[in-house]
């Protein structure tokens, strides 16, 4: 369904009007996913691909999603191998890569300590850098680049939350600087692997990758040692109850950067709906108070949590999940083989024209009194999917809403002249080129 004339619509890749070839789609894929999905793809619910040995299938219906990532698991529980092959270098075998039995016992580690019951203790380090990101704001001369000043503040919560108040604040600049600048680096889309040939030209990417990959463990290597056995905080105690060396170190890289990326990209997304849309910044600095937020006034910002959730459909940090089955099975009429990947995309489900009234209209009434409840469960998925679904969902959840709860009551945003927002996914849903804002006191 088409929006009405009053709708905002906020920017996003023109669809293709047909899909491109299999090699055209790779080829395509390695600089931005988002760009090869064509215009029927917002409306179909699976669509199939077949390269040489195999097969890519896209679930692109709640019924299906829910059928192979929930239903079936134990055969879809692995991501794809191109993804762990981009990560490995920086997170190792952290349980965001793991699976069977070690997943089991990795996610079983870091949950506990990150769970929705505990969130309320990380609420001083929550008000601590947005307070820090409000003080930056304030110093800025011209247009600010809020994309690395949100991975900056964002990274400043989790390291505050893992090694405490004495870990210095420029730690947080170098890792979120050194991460972006790694999933440039990365290869997203391991072309030759997909297909079937050796791969001549993947170690000059991987070369370039994996110094920084080294630059960003050796750093939070360095913190860990510094903090001493029984250092830093209750929730380092706790990883340090159940983990130790490598395993450690893995698990604590992929706090910091998994943790920062989902939260610093919705706040980043958000921020410009706010430039674009001044009503509903203004509406959302009317529901806010004027000092900082207590813990337990998070819960009452329903127009502003609405807003953070609709910038989580139109913009979702991770938009693309990617599996390869362990085992044969057959979804609808395909046969997967073991190998195969099967994808959701949280980016078409979110605007999919079966599911959503004007899927790519910003409506953040979507999410506000009963309407969720009218929606199929898997039509909106911003944090995962099933078992594997985000341990630090909560977390993110409440480190946004305070970040968002502090800035947009103090500041007006507005693009920065000439600049043009264009979402560009490879690891995560960035802006390309970051966002740049014009930011001003209320």
């Amino acid at each position: 369904m088409s929006a009405p004339a009053t709708d905002f619509v906020p920017p996003m890749p023109t669809p293709a009007w047909r899909p491109p070839t299999a090699l055209g789609g790779l080829l395509r894929a390695r600089r931005d996913v988002l760009s090869i999905f064509p215009a029927d793809a917002y409306r179909r619910q699976v669509m199939t691909t077949r390269l040489p040995g195999r097969l890519i299938l896209v679930a692109n219906t709640p019924e299906v999603v829910r059928d192979v990532f929930v239903t079936k698991h134990a055969i879809y529980q692995r991501k794809s191998r191109f993804l762990e092959d981009a990560l490995r270098p920086v997170i190792g075998g952290s349980s965001f890569i793991a699976w069977g039995d070690d997943w089991t016992a990795k996610r079983a580690a870091i949950s506990p300590p990150i769970h929705p019951s505990g969130i309320a203790q990380f609420h001083p380090w929550y008000l601590q850098a947005a307070e820090e990101t409000v003080e930056d704001f304030a110093r800025a001369e011209g247009p600010v680049d809020v994309a690395a000043a949100f991975a900056t503040g964002i990274t400043r919560v989790l390291l505050l939350s893992v090694f405490g108040p004495y870990v210095a604040r420029e730690e947080a600049a170098i890792i979120a600087e050194t991460f972006t600048a790694y999933q440039d680096a990365a290869e997203v889309v391991d072309l030759f692997g997909l297909l079937g040939l050796p791969d001549m030209l993947g170690w000059l990417t991987r070369r370039r990758a994996g110094h920084l990959a080294r630059a960003l463990r050796g750093r939070v290597a360095r913190l860990l040692d510094a903090t001493g056995p029984d250092g830093g905080t209750p929730l380092l105690a706790a990883l340090r109850a159940s983990l130790s060396g490598e395993a450690l170190l893995d698990e604590v890289v992929m706090f910091l950067l998994a943790g920062s990326e989902g939260a610093a990209i919705t706040l980043t997304w958000t921020a410009m709906l706010a430039a674009m849309h001044p009503a509903t910044a203004d509406r959302m600095a009317e529901e806010l108070p004027a000092a900082p937020p207590a813990f337990a006034d998070l819960p009452g910002f329903t127009f502003t949590r609405a807003v953070i959730q609709e910038s989580m459909r139109l913009y979702p940090p991770v938009a693309v999940f990617a599996r390869q089955a362990l085992k044969p099975d057959r979804i609808r009429r395909w046969d997967v083989r073991e190998g195969d990947i099967v994808l959701a995309v949280p980016w078409l489900l979110h605007r999919h024209e079966q599911l959503w009234e004007a899927p790519h209209a910003f409506r953040p009434e979507r999410f506000l009194g009963d309407a969720p409840r009218q929606r199929p469960r898997f039509a909106y998925l911003p944090f995962g999917i099933g078992p594997r679904i985000c341990a630090g969902a909560a977390f993110g959840m409440a480190e946004v809403s305070v970040f968002a709860a502090i800035l947009f009551r103090r500041f007006r945003f507005a693009l920065a002249p000439g600049f043009t927002p264009r979402p560009n996914c490879r690891l995560a849903l960035r802006p390309k080129g970051g966002m740049r804002l014009v930011i001003t006191p209320r």
